[in-house]
């Protein structure tokens, strides 16, 4: 589903300039939105996790389980965001079951991306543990009987 084609004349549009905070990890549930111009950075707990353009969806999972938000939302050219509330999202899900499954592949894609960054991050860090086990191996190796003492 194209969400720019389908929301592209929808009055109640908000501008955002670049720097501008839509919302806040850990603000309360709010509306989501639909990019519809622009570009803006989701930032988890201080990473940057995805770039959003047109057609993004952001804030749908707080919307979707009432429980606070996520992520951070920073605008990083000048943005044009569609805020879409609960009745908005509910009779988008009844009249549009195309929106409906666009939603939920939205999730899972970001599910399976943090499924695969999660892998990469128990990878690293399997790797990191080797290495030191391998570097304090060699220093601290129990005395051998053919050690000698340096004089």
């Amino acid at each position: 589903m194209n969400l720019v084609y389908h929301f592209l004349h929808a009055r109640n549009a908000r501008t955002l300039e670049p720097g501008a905070v839509l919302f806040r990890e850990g603000d309360p549930v709010g509306p989501m939105f639909v990019v519809l111009e622009g570009a803006a950075r989701v930032v988890v707990a201080g990473h940057v996790v995805e770039m959003a353009g047109p057609g993004t969806l952001l804030g749908e999972i707080a919307l979707i389980d009432d429980l606070p938000r996520t992520a951070t939302v920073v605008a990083i050219a000048p943005c044009r965001v569609l805020p879409i509330g609960r009745p908005e999202f509910d009779l988008l899900v009844r009249e549009k079951p195309e929106f409906a499954r666009h939603v939920m592949k939205v999730l899972v894609q970001r599910l399976r991306r943090m499924n695969e960054l999660f892998s990469e991050m128990k990878a690293a860090q399997r790797e990191a543990g080797e290495m030191f086990r391998s570097q304090h191996a060699r220093k601290w190796r129990a005395p051998q009987v053919d050690d000698t003492i340096p004089m």
